[in-house]
């Protein structure tokens, strides 16, 4: 009689899998590796040994980039739900479960905290996140608020976790293959983007760049970062971001820099109010630990 389990498929190395997951969530062999406290060759590395066990590539690579196959979309979506079953199982063992409200700005919350929350939440799998936005108010009394204030002197902000650089973006439809090649005089030519009515960033980039701040091709004024940066992603304009928002935009070619040595600073994020105690002392910490030497 045949042997049932000599059809059985051959589990991969399930020490692989975190790796796989968060480089697929994160688009970065690096993230990844900061996330699992790895290097981004030992990464690398789990991930070629999944592909040889499974017999599949899962990523295209390219120069400091990774993407995925369509055979690795559809594993994707397996591992995922193993690991969140697994992770779900884990959480109920947990005899404590504690709460921690975190407000910080909606583009902050989005474009940088959330991809790093997995990192947070491997450490602290007893935590259940609550994440506001400053910008739609408060429900619940903060533990940690993150707030963000303006700024060119680094020396200012020796307590923050992230600096708001500045550089100019646009999308690939707006200017195409002449990005290399514009001056910072030039971009001012075309219409220019504003997340702010005064043009803080603007201002201070064409300070950084010698130039006058003279829009020639008109501008568009936004409320939030967020919007200026959805507006320049279209192709309405220039645009200005800071390069830690767009990590994913650049790094997929949906935005390109332009005089990429020209990069202020703007501000910083930093966390506000009392010295903090407990749990919410330890997220600030965990915050710190991101910051870019």
């Amino acid at each position: 009689m045949r042997n049932p389990q000599s059809t059985r498929a051959k589990l991969p190395p399930l020490a692989t899998l975190p790796a796989f997951s968060i480089a697929a969530r994160t688009g970065s062999l690096t993230l990844a590796a900061r996330e699992l406290h790895l290097t981004p060759g030992a990464i690398s590395r789990q991930i070629k040994s999944l592909e040889e066990a499974l017999g599949v590539q899962l990523f295209h690579r390219g120069h400091n980039t990774i993407s995925l196959t369509d055979a690795g979309r559809q594993y994707l979506t397996h591992v995922n739900a193993a690991l969140a079953t697994i992770d779900n199982g884990t959480r109920a063992l947990l005899p404590d479960r504690v709460r921690l409200v975190i407000q910080a700005p909606i583009t902050l919350a989005r474009r940088w905290l959330i991809p790093r929350l997995g990192a947070y939440l491997q450490e602290n799998p007893n935590v259940d996140l609550n994440i506001q936005s400053l910008a739609l108010g408060a429900s619940d009394v903060p533990d940690v608020t993150v707030t963000y204030r303006r700024g060119a002197d680094e020396a200012r902000f020796a307590s923050a976790f992230l600096l708001d650089r500045t550089v100019a973006v646009c999308s690939p439809l707006l200017i195409g293959g002449t990005a290399k090649t514009m001056t910072p005089g030039a971009l001012l030519d075309l219409p220019i983007l504003l997340d702010t009515a005064d043009a803080w960033s603007w201002r201070r980039w064409c300070a950084a760049a010698d130039i006058a701040f003279q829009p020639r091709g008109g501008s568009i004024t936004f409320d939030t970062d967020e919007a200026s940066i959805d507006a320049c992603m279209t192709g309405l304009g220039i645009g200005q971001a800071s390069p830690s928002l767009i990590e994913r935009e650049l790094r997929e070619g949906q935005l390109i820099l332009l005089c990429p040595n020209i990069n202020p600073i703007v501000g910083a994020y930093e966390m506000a109010g009392s010295t903090p105690t407990g749990l919410a002392a330890g997220f600030n910490q965990w915050l710190l630990t991101w910051r870019e030497s």
